[in-house]
């Protein structure tokens, strides 16, 4: 391991494109859909407590063969020939896990039983909260970094978030636990790998 860390955000702006198109509404100028949105955009604000927090660590690339996927990180071996693909001629890369934090779980099933619009939606504002954060570490970062990728995207497994939340120290430092599937809690947290660009 190279180096190893962690973040604090303030937060950033809303962007309502996003939050409509994780809605699966995206474009609409539905004035009654447009009103729920800002009101749960208000209501996070005053009740969901986000934290803008990520905990990460820089690993060196010590193998890496694109046709076999099997991609060598020190201290975590992996087998995927997407990521692998991603980060061909790297010889550093950043694994980070981000969450904005409980609150918005905690309104996310509030209104599953009592408003499942209003679910939707703060669905929506806690996947654009976390990805925003996401962006936010990925462009401060000092080192140019390579779109990131996350298990559970292409071939790449779940089964890999143990050693992902070990390596990062992200259930101490963020609270992140995972379940028997290896989902995360709270559920608007992030892992992902981001190979640093030496070009």
């Amino acid at each position: 391991m190279i180096g190893r860390g962690q973040q604090s955000f303030d937060a950033p702006e809303y962007v309502r494109r996003e939050i409509l198109r994780y809605a699966l509404c995206p474009g609409t100028d539905d004035e009654a859909m447009l009103s729920i949105m800002e009101k749960c955009i208000d209501e996070c604000g005053k009740k969901a407590s986000f934290s803008y927090r990520v905990s990460y660590c820089v690993l060196p690339v010590t193998g890496l063969d694109v046709s076999s996927g099997v991609i060598d990180l020190d201290d975590i071996t992996l087998s995927s020939r997407d990521l692998a693909g991603n980060l061909k001629g790297c010889s550093e890369v950043v694994l980070f896990a981000a969450t904005v934090g409980p609150g918005i779980d905690r309104l996310i099933k509030k209104y599953t039983k009592l408003d499942p619009v209003k679910a939707l939606f703060m669905q929506a504002i806690g996947a654009e909260r976390v990805e925003s954060l996401c962006n936010m570490f990925c462009d401060t970062f000092p080192q140019k970094l390579r779109p990131r990728y996350s298990p559970g995207f292409g071939d790449l497994s779940l089964s890999v978030q143990p050693k992902i939340l070990s390596l990062t120290n992200a259930t101490k430092n963020l609270s992140i636990t995972l379940d028997e599937g290896c989902l995360m809690s709270p559920s608007k947290s992030v892992t992902a790998f981001a190979g640093i660009d030496s070009i």
